[in-house]
C-alpha cells in the first residue's frame, strides 16, 4: 500500500511519519529526495546546480557548493514568476527520484508512506498513484506558534510561510484520512497508532 503523507506547515507531519516508521512503515521522504538531487558530489546534482545557480546567482550556494536552501526561499519567496521558473527546473529531476524510491520501497510488502509537503486538490498529476492520502492539521494559531517559537520565525514571516503552503482546505479536500495535531504530543501518537491500524488493515485497490 502506497500512503501521501502531507499537511500544512508545522502541523507536525514529520512527527507523524517518524511515528508510523516506528510502526513498520517504510518512508520515503520528500525533502530527503529533493536534497538528493541537487547533491554537488553527483554528476547530475553538479549539473541541476549549475542550472538554478544560472537562474539564481551565486549567493545560492555555500562555501562547499552545495544548495543554501535558505538563500534560495529569500530569493524566490515573493517573486512568483521565479518561483515558478525555479520549481520547473527542480520537478522532473525530483519526479523520478520520488518515483524511484517509490519503487525500491514497494518491492517488499507492507505499507509505503510517501512524506510529501505539498500534496492537495491543485497538485498537478503524479506518476503514481496513493491507495489512501492522509493529512496531518492543526489550528492555524497553533502552527503559527510552533513556526515562531520552535523554527525562530518572526510573526511576518510565520504569517507568510503558513500562506504559502495553500489552504487546508485544499489537502482536505482529497484525503481519505485527517489526522489533527492540536492537542498533546500524547495525543498525536495515540492518533497515528489508530491510523496505523486503519492502514495495515486495508488493501489496495485490485
Amino acid at each position: 500500500m502506497l500512503v501521501g503523507l502531507t499537511g500544512g506547515i508545522a502541523a507536525g507531519k514529520s512527527t507523524v511519519a517518524r511515528a508510523l516508521a516506528a510502526h513498520g512503515a517504510r518512508i520515503v521522504d520528500g525533502d530527503a529526495a529533493a536534497r538528493a538531487i541537487v547533491d554537488p558530489g553527483t554528476t547530475d546534482g553538479a549539473a541541476l546546480l549549475d542550472r538554478i545557480t544560472a537562474l539564481l546567482g551565486a549567493e545560492v550556494r555555500t562555501a562547499d557548493g552545495s544548495l543554501d536552501r535558505a538563500a534560495v526561499a529569500a530569493r524566490v519567496f515573493d517573486d512568483p514568476a521565479l518561483l515558478s521558473r525555479y520549481n520547473a527546473l527542480l520537478r522532473p529531476a525530483l519526479l523520478a527520484e520520488v518515483a524511484a524510491r517509490i519503487a525500491e520501497a514497494r518491492r517488499e510488502p507492507g505499507v509505503v508512506v510517501h512524506e510529501i509537503p505539498l500534496l492537495s486538490r491543485t497538485t498537478a498529476p503524479l506518476p503514481w498513484t496513493y491507495d489512501r492520502v492522509v493529512t496531518v492539521e492543526a489550528a492555524e494559531a497553533m502552527r503559527l506558534r510552533r513556526l515562531r517559537e520552535e523554527r525562530g520565525h518572526d510573526a511576518a514571516e510565520a504569517e507568510r510561510r503558513l500562506r504559502a503552503q495553500g489552504a487546508e482546505a485544499d489537502r482536505i479536500a482529497i484525503a481519505d484520512e485527517v489526522l489533527r495535531t492540536d492537542g498533546t504530543l500524547a495525543d498525536t501518537l495515540a492518533a497515528t497508532a489508530v491510523l496505523w491500524e486503519r492502514l495495515s488493515a486495508a488493501r489496495p485497490p485490485r
